[in-house]
């Protein structure tokens, strides 16, 4: 009987929730001046870290109680931008921001910082990720492997029944791309930069997103 090659591609998703929700966030000020605009939005930052550490005890991501695991700034930026959409001069042409993320364990508190934030002066809350722990995730990447392996041989047996067959495993390709990937979403709800004046904020929907573990794999069958 002729040698016979049986190529399939095994998938799977493994589906967990999230256990770690991150805020971006920014403090953004414009004006006709230079230096007041980064002074102010300096200000306030410093004046935003201290509210925020103080408000949400950050601790190391190990700390079983902390609701806060992570607050860095992650970006500074000026910028000048002397005309508006319509090639008009605009007298507030200087511009600054300083950027943040936040990352909690405690959804809760987390619920509970965006209100805050929401309220506070010339902040823009950029967007809202959801992710595993390293842990959860490198576990989940192994099951979800195993999975779609599995997946592949079921169906090289199903194969293999019809043709009446026996098949064995020749070679295995891993397609390399990482298996997990966080939920991120943008929200740009800022009442002072987001949205057009005189509407309202779309609503922030701040329910937790489960997190996709997909692997995908390669394998090629000999069947005797």
């Amino acid at each position: 009987m002729a040698p016979l090659t049986i190529i399939v591609t095994g998938k799977s998703s493994v589906t967990h929730a999230p256990e770690r929700g991150t805020i971006r966030f920014s403090v953004k000020g414009n004006g006709p001046l230079q230096d007041q605009v980064a002074s102010l939005v300096a200000s306030l930052s410093t004046s935003l870290q201290s509210w925020f550490k103080s408000t949400f005890h950050s601790w190391t991501d190990d700390h079983p109680e902390g609701p806060l695991t992570k607050f860095s700034s992650t970006s500074i930026k000026t910028w000048t931008k002397s005309t508006d959409k319509h090639d008009q001069p605009m007298q507030n042409l200087h511009h600054a921001s300083i950027s943040f993320k936040a990352v909690f364990r405690d959804f809760t508190k987390l619920n509970q910082a965006i209100e805050e934030l929401l309220v506070y002066p010339k902040v823009e809350i950029d967007g809202l990720d959801w992710s595993l722990t390293d842990e959860t995730g490198r576990q989940l990447a192994s099951d979800a492997r195993k999975l779609a392996l599995r997946d592949a041989i079921q169906q090289a047996d199903d194969y293999s029944e019809v043709l009446g067959r026996q098949v064995s495993v020749v070679e295995i390709t891993d397609h390399g791309m990482s298996p997990y990937r966080a939920t991120h979403r943008d929200l740009m709800m800022a009442p002072s930069f987001g949205g057009h004046p005189g509407e309202d904020p779309a609503p922030l929907d701040l329910t937790p997103q489960d997190i996709d573990v997909e692997s995908q794999v390669n394998v090629t069958f000999q069947a005797a």
